[in-house]
């Protein structure tokens, strides 16, 4: 009697996490490009001179070839190659907190698939690793002076992916235009979906969130217009990175589900500013 082949798959993979199992083995979750959120289960991984060790690092973009049956919640790694590597030779503490952190925010933040994905054709996850693969190009080029500015970006498409990125071309509540926001007073409410005139900011009924500088203005505006330069060396004066970090870190909490500032963030921070 013969036997029937298992079937298998091929794809493009993100190692989102992983975890020791048994003595030997780990057990990885991976955001594909084909089938999404897959967890694979690494036989001898952590042994010196298994060929399955390099296909298991967090934050490494790898062709992996695993098992594909849907009676098992566990598939089986069976080879692969890396593509990507963001933590190679040359790479910052910086690079590391902010790979760690976008990890984080992918795996614990999954956008909707399902019954919406079969009505349009459109698939979150695919959607999902087509983002995080830039990132990961971006971190992986050590031409690229600006992880922080990066991250941002990653971030805010992070949101888009999820159909809630900030309305930053006027004023949300009263629909004053961007020409007229430029000369008043300017406000950034998650619960109002973006920005807000500084008149609407103090009327009844309107969360007014936090104030919002021009500059910071001018970087979102920028993001939603896909018109960033990651290539612009000039750094971040700290208050405004950590406006800019503030209220994206605000969006997000209101926003998606599951979320929370990554322990990776509380450490760079920390780093920054023992202060605090």
């Amino acid at each position: 009697m013969g036997v029937l082949p298992q079937p298998s798959s091929s794809s493009e993979s993100l190692v989102l996490r992983v975890w020791p199992c048994g003595e030997t083995s780990v057990i990885a979750s991976l955001l594909t490009r084909d089938h999404g959120y897959v967890k694979v289960i690494a036989k001898a991984a952590r042994r010196p001179n298994s060929r399955l060790r390099a296909l298991v690092e967090p934050g490494r973009v790898v062709t992996a070839e695993y098992s594909l049956n849907p009676n098992r919640e566990l598939q089986y790694l069976r080879g692969g190659s890396v593509e990507q590597d963001p933590l190679g030779p040359g790479s910052t503490l910086e690079d590391s907190a902010f790979l760690q952190s976008a990890l984080e925010l992918v795996d614990r933040c999954r956008p909707l698939g399902g019954a919406v994905a079969e009505q349009d054709d459109h698939d979150p996850a695919a959607e999902l690793f087509e983002i995080c693969d830039a990132f990961i190009r971006v971190l992986s080029s050590r031409s690229c002076p600006r992880p922080d500015l990066a991250f941002f970006a990653f971030e805010w498409e992070l949101l888009d992916s999820h159909g809630v990125a900030p309305e930053v071309g006027g004023c949300t509540a009263c629909g004053l235009g961007q020409a007229e926001m430029s000369e008043v007073t300017m406000w950034f409410s998650p619960a109002e979906g973006g920005m807000i005139c500084g008149t609407c900011a103090r009327s009844d009924g309107v969360s007014s969130g936090k104030p919002l500088s021009l500059e910071a203005w001018q970087i979102f505006i920028s993001m939603a217009e896909r018109r960033l330069d990651l290539a612009d060396d000039t750094p971040f004066e700290r208050p405004m990175r950590r406006e800019i970090g503030a209220h994206l870190h605000n969006f997000l909490g209101y926003h998606l589900p599951g979320y929370r500032l990554p322990a990776a963030l509380e450490l760079l921070r920390a780093r920054k500013d023992p202060s605090r």
